[in-house]
């Protein structure tokens, strides 16, 4: 059976969702020790900054990184 491109992106897609969606990086986070008292960040905020806004945490002032959470999420500091 062949799988068309389209296809093969959806099964990605799904993928992605199943594992970052916002309660399953809640539970890993947790899990992992990352998170140890409730915030109002959360483990999807923290991937947010180090995925998809291309920040470089380590390096980048905490100021700068909370100002461009906020930007794109609406998360306040």
């Amino acid at each position: 059976m062949s799988f068309s491109v389209s296809d093969e992106m959806n099964l990605f897609s799904q993928e992605l969702q199943n594992y970052l969606s916002p309660s399953s990086l809640q539970q890993l986070a947790k899990e992992v020790g990352f998170v140890q008292r409730t915030s109002k960040y959360q483990a999807q905020e923290f991937i947010a900054l180090c995925v998809w806004l291309s920040q470089q945490v380590a390096s980048t002032p905490l100021i700068q990184l909370c100002s461009r959470l906020e930007a794109s999420t609406g998360v306040s500091s």
